[in-house]
């Protein structure tokens, strides 16, 4: 899954480490100069560098100096921009074009004074402000420096540490399973652009609502026919123009992208190829590491989850005295539910792939609608009990849950791309026609907080119920598919052993990621006669492995072995044996090939047999780096199953099979 030139990039970072230090310099000093860093994503691209310094590729000590010094010559030339043109400076281009900017900053700095230098350091919006402001403010040099040069050294380390735990945290992850590797990284950047865009629409809309809402009202009103149907729905409501304009945008947009959805899908080959791209995608990334976190957040599409927590909320509207509200919120859940039904009866069908899927899960498109129209419709509540400044959380909390919820079901195979969107979509939709209504009409306010409380309090305690009642059975149910074929005993002895997979990933950072055995034989019959050689089964590690990783002195009986996935699955044996006084192990793992030999239909495995060595990252956790054992090294696995046939091929791959007759 790795792309050639991403690897090419890792291999030149490692190999002239000068210029990645040089790059950190020039994005820390950019980031620093007076307004130039809001443009650029400073923090970004030093999470980027701290996660290959986590990977090993860079090293700390010069990154930490180069981040620190560039930080220093931006806020340094920022400080006497400011000090050499005081309060002229905002009237110079471009620092005219900002002045609700400059406002803020200066009004921190009144406010901290010399701890304002320290603070905006590590506060995003402010850090390419206040040295200029401090300059502009008449802020002595000697003091500047003397804060000025403690923030910027702390300030490197601390955004680069996020990086470099993230990049150690994949090499463990590129060690045991490739797949993690990449679906970890998908996630991380589908819901960091998610709350980016999110942040950055909201800003501008909160600008400019007011005049957007003024022209659309005159407009509805002079329409012959939107001006009887939406007329009295597009009246401005005092104080609450931004809220109503965001639901309107939004249904506008929604409607207009979902008709074109819908006309062009009939006469565009498209939508189809999008969704069996996202679809294979989605399988060749299964793995049994992530397949239980997956199928625990898809619990949050079974309508309990939702229905409970809107009847929970319902009755303490009601009993509040909240009728207004109670109305609109019975009304937003009856719809939804409502297109919950229409949405199981048509559209896109699930996946081939989970023909065998229990009818108790629900369909692909439904299932992401009720859900919507729950935490879509609440957020337009609660956001209208918040100040202003604070009205996006309640938007930016249900937008993570749902595209968490969307990525899980994807993952999964229960969704095609584009029923999913579609039923989003529509929910949405609903939801901003409902919430328009709500909010021209939402007299009475009630407690933000205590309706959080008691929604997501009911919303998380069925979830959770639901992940109890049902996480066993939707593992079984969505067991990632194994896909057989038939090759005769005799060929692949011969020449068709070539014709089997031959790297469990192709992630170029895991060291033993080849195959160096194929076994036909009964994984028990190993099992057994490797045990009168001393060889040992390794239990299944599970949660508590995270806590045994962090023991600063870790060793054989305090840190088991991590399993491994091929293909989306774990292995089938997993043996080890001790190598004293080297404190190393020897390991040997099973994967089901997919490939029965005829006659008889013996079970064909793949095996990785490897040395296990304890590895610290960053003195904080530890792991088990395996590497390939070659053919001299094949000894002590090959001397205890002399009763089975064995021969090495192409000097580096071992065949064992069991004779015709077992």
């Amino acid at each position: 899954m790795e792309t050639s030139w991403t690897q090419e990039l890792l291999n030149w970072l490692n190999t002239h480490p000068g210029w990645g230090v040089a790059i950190v310099f020039l994005v820390a000093f950019f980031e620093s100069l007076v307004l130039i860093g809001i443009l650029l994503p400073g923090i970004i691209i030093l999470f980027g560098v701290g996660t290959l310094i986590g990977l090993g590729l860079l090293e700390m000590i010069p990154i930490w100096m180069a981040a620190s010094a560039g930080a220093f010559l931006g806020d340094t030339l920022s400080y006497l921009l400011g000090h050499r043109f005081r309060g002229h400076l905002l009237d110079i281009w471009p620092f005219s074009r900002y002045p609700t900017l400059m406002k803020r900053g200066t009004h921190f700095f009144n406010t901290h004074g010399a701890k304002s230098v320290v603070a905006g350091r590590f506060i995003g919006p402010l850090r390419p402000i206040i040295p200029s402001v401090a300059g502009m403010m008449g802020m002595k040099p000697a003091r500047f420096l003397a804060v000025d040069i403690p923030a910027c050294i702390t300030w490197a380390p601390s955004f680069l540490l996020p990086g470099m735990l993230f990049g150690a945290s994949l090499e463990v992850a590129s060690e045991y399973t490739g797949r993690l590797t990449v679906m970890l990284v998908i996630i991380v950047a589908i819901l960091w652009t998610t709350w980016w865009v999110m942040r950055s629409v909201y800003e501008p809309l909160a600008t400019r609502s007011a005049r957007w809402m003024r022209h659309g009202i005159r407009w509805s009103r002079r329409h012959p026919v939107l001006g009887r149907v939406a007329g009295r729905l597009l009246e401005p409501s005092k104080g609450d123009v931004l809220s109503v304009t965001m639901m309107g945008v939004l249904l506008v947009v929604i409607v207009w992208g979902l008709g074109m959805l819908l006309f062009l899908s009939p006469f565009a080959d498209q939508p189809e190829a999008l969704d069996r791209a996202v679809h294979d995608l989605a399988l060749s990334l299964r793995n049994h590491l992530a397949d239980p976190f997956m199928v625990a957040i898809s619990q949050l599409s079974r309508w309990p989850v939702s229905i409970f927590a809107a009847l929970a909320l319902l009755l303490w509207l009601l009993g509040a005295g909240r009728k207004n509200a109670a109305l609109h919120w019975l009304i937003a859940i009856g719809g939804g539910a409502l297109l919950h039904l229409l949405l199981s009866w048509g559209l896109r069908t699930t996946p081939q792939v989970l023909e065998m899927a229990d009818q108790t899960l629900q369909g692909p498109s439904a299932a992401m609608s009720l859900c919507t129209v729950v935490l879509s419709f609440f957020a337009v509540m609660e956001a209208g009990e918040l100040p202003r400044r604070h009205r996006q959380w309640p938007y930016l909390v249900s937008a993570l849950i749902l595209i968490l919820l969307m990525l899980a079901r994807l993952y999964l195979g229960l969704e095609w791309l584009s029923g999913a969107l579609m039923g989003v979509a529509v929910s949405l939709a609903w939801t901003a026609i409902v919430g328009i209504a709500y909010r021209q009409r939402a007299a009475r306010r009630f407690s933000g907080a205590t309706a959080s409380l008691i929604f997501f309090g009911s919303f998380f305690a069925l979830f959770a119920w639901q992940i109890n009642a049902n996480l066993s059975d939707d593992l079984a149910t969505l067991e990632a598919p194994t896909v057989t074929r038939s090759i005769d005993r005799d060929a692949w002895w011969g020449s068709s052993w070539r014709d089997l997979p031959e790297e469990r990933t192709q992630m170029a950072s895991v060291a033993s990621r080849q195959f160096n055995a194929q076994i036909a034989a009964d994984p028990e019959l190993v099992a057994s006669l490797l045990a009168r050689a001393g060889w040992n089964s390794t239990p299944e590690a599970d949660w508590r492995w995270l806590i045994q990783a962090l023991n600063p002195q870790p060793d054989q009986d305090s840190l088991p072995l991590l399993g491994r996935a091929f293909e989306g699955r774990s292995e089938e044996l997993l043996l080890s044996k001790n190598l004293e006084p080297d404190g190393q192990l020897l390991t040997i793992r099973l994967w089901d090939s997919g490939v029965r030999l005829e006659p008889g239909g013996q079970v064909l495995y793949v095996a990785q047999l490897s040395e296990e060595k304890l590895v610290q990252r960053l003195g904080l956790f530890s792991y088990w780096r395996s590497t390939p054992l070659v053919q001299d090294r094949f000894g002590p696995i090959r001397d205890p199953l002399t009763q089975l046939e064995q021969k090495v091929v192409d000097e580096k791959l071992l065949l064992i099979r069991s004779s015709q007759a077992d």
